[in-house]
């Protein structure tokens, strides 16, 4: 393992916006989870109105970047000991892999995001999401994934699999990066329509 790694400023922004990113969400467990039904309660109890959400917390990119951070997060922790880069590093350089993964997470997602919006002329199929952009949004997402883990596994070698990752037969792609897709974006759906429907947005 290396002593330690220096960092150049673009791999510093990458961990700034990561733990930005970290403390957002922080902020809507806190205020939208815990305080948010509370307050309704006491509201309602006392008559009171309660101001609307700002708009911009209302939008789907919003809801959907708050919620996945914690899971795709989650879910790199747990399997980047499959990944050699676990065993060639040092703690700070760990710690980049994993800001730089969850970030390109987020970003496949809204680009997903995105483009089954454009198939479907709105950005909101998402709060009434049917089953075919649930399956479109999964599909799409996994095929980019399966492409990636080959491209970078296979031809660039940016990064490798230790011998405990199970490899999926045919494809021979790492299991669990393929399950991370093929599991977390239709749950998504279901966590975004379950807020909305709980804060009445």
């Amino acid at each position: 393992m290396h002593p330690y790694v220096h960092f150049s400023w673009f791999e510093l922004l990458e961990i700034g916006l990561f733990v930005t990113l970290i403390l957002f969400f922080l902020i809507f467990l806190i205020r939208f989870l815990i305080l948010a039904p509370v307050i309704y309660h006491k509201s309602k109890q006392n008559n009171i109105v309660l101001g609307k959400m700002p708009s911009w917390k209302k939008t789907p990119e919003y809801l959907l970047l708050i919620l996945s951070i914690p899971l795709h997060l989650l879910w790199e922790i747990a399997q980047f000991p499959l990944y050699t880069v676990w065993h060639e590093g040092d703690w700070g350089f760990i710690l980049y892999g994993l800001a730089h993964c969850t970030l390109g997470d987020l970003l496949i997602l809204l680009s997903v995001f995105w483009l089954v919006s454009i198939l479907n002329h709105s950005r909101h199929w998402i709060f009434s999401a049917s089953m075919p952009n649930i399956v479109l949004f999964t599909v799409i997402s996994l095929a980019y994934t399966i492409f990636s883990e080959i491209l970078n596994t296979r031809i660039k070698g940016t990064w490798g699999y230790t011998e405990l990752m199970p490899i999926i037969p045919v494809i021979e792609v790492g299991g669990m990066p393929f399950l991370q897709w093929l599991l977390i974006p239709p749950i998504l759906i279901w966590l975004i329509q379950i807020v909305r429907s709980t804060h009445n947005m």
